[in-house]
């Protein structure tokens, strides 16, 4: 078996103190599992599902941690003792975490997971097994474990990890108490990312309306280039106007040889537009996902009528779709830019 780093919060090799107490958000979820602790009702085996990055691997290791803690308490575990130290630094023998190997879980891994389960715990009460990205499991892999999910030992506690649940067998997720983590509010989120991130508050707004809830991107997001690639769009928004057809297509040849920068640039267009849309309907700043380009959304809106933001959106839109459809990246560019600057 293989022990991994909280993928959900990205860090360098390690994971913070695992205690309920340091997880943003998700208090429905924790409050759940502090009542099982409490009434010492917690089921087998949980199936912790939500998109990637919120924080489920987090509080899978929050739940190891204290089903082990030696100064154990109802809101979970102490943080301070040998115990749940060891979880932290993923040394604790009796926790582990199975990940896919290459683009499965294999059937040997599987294998390996039910003889380490027929032993006792080394020491804790709990043998605790995390499966992150569970969906991967192949047919071979999900059937076998399915055998450990029927027939658990006593002292084990299983917890599934996915962003996918219904890529699981439905006879796996029968099995499982099913809990649900729901993105972080835009509003937990800045607020975290200006502690853990030292940003502005404008900055943080920022990268948590990019982050669409999700903490792992909040913290990986490198905010210079989602500002360098926004600027790009407003350069485009007010120069492609006085282009000539040749510089137009020039600049399309180049954005061609690049198909991750055409990406980018139609993916930060249809934001763009968005929040262009959002401010002219409404006015409201706080409401922006780049807050910061409030001035180019007030031109904006002063320039162009609402038919022809909304033709814009859709250009965009059936760009990425032909992008996505592997059509020739330079002949979507070319056909974006002249368009949009018409």
């Amino acid at each position: 078996m293989t022990r991994g780093c909280e993928s959900d919060d990205p860090g360098n090799g390690s994971v913070s103190i695992m205690q309920f107490t340091t997880i943003e958000g998700h208090e429905k979820a924790i409050r759940i599992l502090q009542r099982a602790i409490a009434n010492n009702a917690l089921a087998h085996a949980y199936l912790f599902s939500g998109q990637a990055g919120i924080g489920k691997k987090k509080t899978a290791f929050a739940l190891a941690a204290a089903v082990n803690c030696l100064n154990a308490r109802p809101e979970g575990g102490c943080g301070e003792c040998p115990s749940c130290r060891k979880v932290d630094t993923l040394g604790h023998p009796d926790v582990h975490v199975l990940l896919p190997d290459g683009d499965e879980i294999k059937i040997d891994q599987i294998r390996q997971v039910q003889a380490d389960f027929a032993l006792k715990p080394f020491e804790g009460p709990k043998k605790v097994l995390i499966v992150d990205n569970a969906e991967t499991m192949n047919a071979a892999s999900s059937n076998a474990f399915l055998k450990t999910l029927e027939e658990p030992p006593g002292d084990a506690l299983i917890i599934l990890i996915t962003a996918m649940p219904h890529g699981l067998l439905p006879t796996i997720r029968s099995r499982c108490q099913e809990i649900t983590f729901q993105p972080l509010s835009r509003n937990t989120l800045a607020r975290a990312l200006v502690r853990m991130r030292g940003l502005s508050e404008d900055d943080a707004w920022f990268i948590a309306a990019l982050a669409q809830g999700s903490m792992g991107r909040g913290l990986e997001m490198d905010i210079e280039l989602e500002k360098t690639a926004r600027g790009e769009v407003a350069t485009l928004w007010s120069g492609l106007a006085q282009m000539g057809p040749a510089e137009t297509l020039a600049l399309a040849e180049a954005l061609g040889k690049d198909r991750e920068r055409i990406e980018r640039l139609i993916e930060t267009g249809v934001e763009a537009l968005r929040d262009a849309l959002v401010y002219r309907e409404t006015g409201e700043q706080r409401l922006l996902i780049h807050a910061q380009a409030q001035p180019l959304y007030r031109q904006v809106a002063d320039r162009y009528s609402l038919p022809r933001l909304l033709a814009d959106m859709e250009l965009f839109l059936a760009s990425r779709d032909l992008l996505d459809r592997r059509v020739s990246a330079q002949l979507v560019a070319e056909n974006l830019l002249l368009k949009f600057g018409r």
